[in-house]
């Protein structure tokens, strides 16, 4: 999407015109997202050097503070689109700063929460200024920000405040700031947004795939931490199973599922769509991808040991998270519950409890079993609208 070339005296539009035409993701974008690849796998490297349920909840609340970061990217693209000289550079200042941030991230939690913090307020900085140069030339998109803008700015400065702490205290203010991203976008969706569609779900996708990328590159490594042959390529195909069918899981017919929906709401409904579908119900789908790639190394490394209830809860409940997170979206879009997705994710919550003392390679056989025969039952299913 790009803006059209409109002269200087007509900038300023009626509420219900628009200046969005279609696009696909640029190549200055897809850069972009590079940092954010690195940072994903800050965050897995994170949670691998602690492997208590201490880390994985400091490793996904700071996914979390990362995917609220790149969906504001997202969301300013969509509007603005990025061929403006002062967007491009804007976009490639933020990437500079994401980078020290991302950098920063595996030591948030001690030395390096100060970076990490004066960091990440400077990326949210860009991205409010981006989103703030954009809107000029719309009334409504204008209107639409300032019902978010506020609190989304007061968000990052409690971070930055929350790094002068340490421990408990530190986590908790940065909890606090997380609560007034949500209350931001609460807010926001008493707006009118205009949204490209295509362009939205097509951003989000890649950010899936981002995730499945963190799992393909934690199989890799998990594969050079042992030189037993014939189970490494066992456990390696068995890894890689569990990855497909997550892929699967989304792409087959949840993206193509709730990008015909976005398409199809009008109105404020399409802003509150892509808000609810996209940017809060596909964080559990993200963080349940990356906890799953820290437990698949863990599988492929020692395929036949048990592993320990930290990483046993990370690969199942990691895959439960995915499955929850399309099974939201979909009753938000249809009002319809996936039963098949909803009781594979409910057995994942009983194989964290029951599948103890169970070898890596068995339990990771049973879950990409279970995944795949709900897939599979639900290709059967004469439902039409299933995400």
């Amino acid at each position: 999407m790009s803006w059209k070339r409109i002269p200087s005296r007509d900038v300023t539009l009626e509420p219900t015109e628009s200046l969005l035409e279609e696009k696909s993701t640029s190549y200055l974008e897809l850069f972009f997202d590079l940092v954010f690849v690195f940072a994903v796998t800050q965050v897995s490297a994170l949670v691998r050097d602690d492997q208590t349920f201490a880390g994985l909840g400091r490793g996904s609340l700071l996914l979390l503070m990362l995917w609220w970061t790149w969906s504001l990217y997202t969301w300013t693209t969509n509007w603005t689109g990025t061929d403006s000289p002062g967007i491009k550079l804007s976009l490639i200042g933020a990437m500079a700063a994401a980078l020290v941030m991302s950098a920063a991230v595996a030591d948030a939690f001690t030395t390096g929460g100060i970076w990490f913090a004066f960091s990440y307020l400077v990326v949210r900085i860009f991205v409010a200024a981006m989103y703030w140069m954009g809107s000029r030339r719309s009334i409504a998109q204008r209107a639409a920000l300032m019902t978010f803008l506020p609190l989304s700015l007061l968000a990052p400065f409690v971070v930055l405040a929350g790094a002068y702490f340490d421990g408990t205290k530190r986590l908790v203010i940065w909890i606090l700031a997380i609560v007034i991203d949500m209350l931001s976008a609460a807010n926001a969706g008493r707006a009118t947004w205009e949204i490209d569609p295509g362009h939205f779900a097509e951003r989000n996708g890649l950010f899936v795939i981002i995730a499945l990328g963190e799992s393909i590159v934690a199989i890799g490594i998990g594969a050079t931490l042992t030189d037993r042959r014939p189970q490494l390529v066992a456990s390696l195909i068995l890894a890689f199973a569990g990855a497909a069918v997550l892929w699967w899981s989304y792409f087959d017919r949840a993206a193509r599922a709730a990008e015909e929906h976005l398409k199809n709401a009008e109105g404020q409904e399409r802003g509150r769509f892509a808000r609810d579908a996209y940017t809060i119900l596909h964080l559990p789908i993200v963080i349940g991808i990356v906890l799953f790639a820290v437990a698949a190394e863990e599988v492929v490394a020692h395929p036949d040991q048990s592993l320990s209830p930290e990483i046993r809860f990370a690969l199942v409940v990691g895959v439960g998270l995915v499955l929850l997170g399309i099974v939201a979206a979909a009753y938000r879009a249809t009002h319809q519950v996936p039963y098949e997705r909803m009781a594979a994710a409910v057995a994942m919550v009983l194989l964290a409890f029951l599948a103890g003392g169970t070898r890596a390679d068995v339990l990771m056989a049973v879950v990409v079993l279970i995944v795949s025969l709900a897939l599979w039952k639900e290709r059967l299913n004469p439902r039409k609208e299933v995400i």
